[in-house]
Parts: structure tokens; C-alpha cells; sequence
């Protein structure tokens, strides 16, 4: 007779486009899950383009509700921890407000004592509202996790949950064919300044723009991509028009093949105002991109400062602006940490590192 396989059902607030860190992190645990010993479960409470069109790897369903504390919500919540009962859920992950008090009242009722309530970045954008509805919803869990350290010690203070029931499995990354490069590109050809982010005020990608008016007269052949898409596209356009510069700035929309475009650059960039633990960061790091960053949350868990690139305060255009033109003109020193960037996403940060985090936790809370 075959074992039985853990199963576990994510709820999530939406889905988005799929390309925002937490939702992309989900769906690769989902993938990448060991489908031999576990059965994964996807639900989303809030409808979405991606949801309607996705193909995916397991049973996925959409709660179309928009709104909480409802009629319709309690009643949706009724027949989802019904759904689990049915489906013999083992754990419930949630992710996102609307994921944390539908999911885990729906799984508290169906009688499931595993539940997960995931925390990913530092909490900067709660209103007074979602931080009542955290209250309730954080009734339910009986672990939080977090994906870096900076993350599980903000949040534990600012929702009042002990620290002790924070655990940490940092973001895991897929290497591919990736395996460390050379060399850096001479300065004789154009040097490339890679950020991908969304565009919106968080990440204060006017504070590259700002800097880049400096590289550029330092180094002539300096050019910036930035991959991303947002609300304040229009306005950081017209910031470079603004500066000059915009012949310098390339805007590249989101990108499905991000990878392409940082085999190619010199620097990867974050001027985050807040952070958990980035992606861009991790993607920059395995394509050995010397990184400069703000020393904001999981940021200073994953750059190693004057080894694998620069950590600098936010908002601070001109130190950014000399540690990109100290790196474009120290390809020597560039290379070196880049490769030391790599070698540590290699070590710590791969995405077998990370499944086989996850799975341990996993099977380690239904053996205690």
C-alpha cells in the first residue's frame, strides 16, 4: 500500500499576475514540492486574470470574495473548511490579510490544528483596518513564518506575536545553467546598471534616476534598465526627461526572462525603502552581478556589505552614486564580488536548499 501523502492547502489573498515576489514563491513551493509524499492544494479568496487563465499543477479553486467580515464571507468560509474536512487537509499555509482570516477561521473550524500564517515583507503598508483584522486572524495560527529574520522580528513586535512562534526559511533560488561568470565587461563597452522592481513608491526608483544624472557624467557609457512595471511608471519617466537623462534609462516593463537581461549588466541595484527578503537580490547574486542596496530588513541578511557588493542607506543618492561608479570602474573588484555573490546564493539561498527546508517543516509539524 502506498503512504499517505501530506496534504496541504495554501490560501492566499489573490494571486495577482504571478510575478510579485510572494505569489511567484508560492507557486515555485507548489512546483517544487516532492509530489511523492505531498499533495498541495491551491485556493485564492480574491478573483484575478492570472487565476482564470493559469495552468496549474494542482487542484485549484477562487472564493471570488472581495470584501470581509460579510454574510457572504462567513458563509464562503463555512464550505471551504468544509472542502477540508473533505480533502483530509493536513496544513493550512495563508498568505495575504484576506488569506490569514479566511483560511485560518475556515481551517481552526474544520478541526485542523496545523496552520501556517506566512509573513514576507515588514509590514509597511498596514492600515488601522488590516492590522484589526490581523488581530482576529491571528487567532488562528500556530506558527508564524517568515522569510528572513528582519521579517520575523518586525512583525512579531508590530502584530504583539511572541517571537518564539516566528520560524525562518529564507527565499531559495533556481540556478539553472548558471555558473558564475569570468569577467566583468571593459569600460570601453556599454556598462549596465540592471534594478528590477516593481514601480511604486516603495522601492524609490527615483533615487536611482536622481543617481544616475552622476554616474553618467562620471562614466559616459553608463546605461539603466529597469525591469518592472507600476503605478508611478508615467511620473519616473518624466523624472529622467526632467534630469536629462533619459536617454540613459531604458523602462523594460515586466519580463518574463529576467535572466537574460542580467547576464548582460555590470550591477544590480535595489533602493528599497523596505524589504524582506528579495528576489531581485537573490537573481542578481546568481548571475554574479556585484549588488548595491539599501540596508533595509532582509537586505542585510543576504549582501554580505564590501564582500558580494554595497549596502547603503536609504535614500541616499549620493553614496549610491559613487559605489555604482567605484564598481564600473573596478572591473576587477566588480568580478570578485560577484563571484563571491554567487558562491553564496550556491551555499544558502538555491531553491534545493529552500524546498528542502520547507519539507522538513512540514513534515516536522505533523511529527510534533
Amino acid at each position: 500500500m502506498a503512504a499517505t501523502k501530506t496534504r496541504i492547502m495554501f490560501v492566499i489573498g489573490s494571486m495577482g499576475d504571478a510575478r510579485a515576489g510572494t505569489e511567484k514563491n508560492l507557486l515555485t513551493i507548489i512546483e517544487h514540492l516532492d509530489h511523492s509524499q505531498f499533495e498541495p492544494f491551491l485556493v485564492s479568496v480574491q478573483d484575478c486574470d492570472y487565476i482564470r487563465r493559469g495552468q496549474f499543477i494542482c487542484e485549484t479553486s477562487c472564493l471570488h470574495i472581495n470584501r470581509l467580515i460579510t454574510p457572504a464571507m462567513l458563509r464562503v468560509r463555512r464550505r471551504l473548511a468544509h472542502k477540508m474536512q473533505e480533502l483530509k487537509i493536513d496544513i493550512v499555509q495563508t498568505f495575504f490579510t484576506e488569506g490569514h482570516l479566511l483560511g485560518g477561521g475556515a481551517a481552526r473550524s474544520a478541526g485542523i490544528r496545523n496552520i501556517i500564517s506566512s509573513r514576507r515583507n515588514l509590514g509597511y503598508a498596514y492600515t488601522f483596518k488590516e492590522k484589526l483584522f490581523l488581530k482576529f486572524a491571528n487567532r488562528y495560527p500556530r506558527r508564524w513564518l517568515a522569510n528572513c529574520e528582519a521579517v520575523a522580528n518586525t512583525i512579531a513586535r508590530i502584530e504583539s506575536v511572541p517571537r518564539s512562534c516566528f520560524d525562518v526559511i529564507y527565499n531559495g533560488i533556481e540556478l539553472g545553467d548558471a555558473t558564475g561568470r569570468e569577467g566583468a565587461a571593459p569600460l570601453t563597452e556599454p556598462m549596465t546598471i540592471v534594478m528590477v522592481a516593481n514601480l511604486r513608491p516603495i522601492k524609490s526608483v527615483a533615487t536611482l534616476i536622481k543617481a544616475a544624472v552622476t554616474v553618467v557624467k562620471s562614466v559616459s557609457t553608463a546605461q539603466f534598465i529597469l525591469v518592472g512595471d507600476g503605478p508611478q511608471r508615467g511620473e519616473l519617466e518624466q523624472l529622467a526627461r526632467n534630469r536629462g537623462i533619459a536617454n540613459h534609462i531604458t523602462f523594460a516593463g515586466g519580463q518574463d526572462d529576467v535572466m537574460s537581461i542580467l547576464e548582460k549588466a555590470s550591477v544590480g541595484v535595489l533602493t528599497s525603502l523596505s524589504e524582506g527578503c528579495a528576489n531581485a537580490i537573490l537573481e542578481y547574486m546568481r548571475s554574479s552581478l556585484p549588488v548595491v542596496a539599501t540596508a533595509v530588513g532582509g537586505n542585510r541578511e543576504l549582501v554580505v556589505d564590501g564582500e558580494t557588493g554595497f549596502l547603503i542607506t536609504a535614500g541616499d543618492t549620493d553614496t549610491l552614486a559613487e559605489k555604482l561608479i567605484y564598481l564600473l570602474n573596478h572591473g576587477r573588484q566588480a568580478q570578485e564580488m560577484g563571484r563571491r555573490g554567487y558562491e553564496r546564493v550556491v551555499d544558502r539561498f538555491s531553491l534545493p536548499a529552500m524546498m528542502e527546508a520547507y519539507q522538513a517543516y512540514y513534515l516536522g509539524l505533523l511529527n510534533v
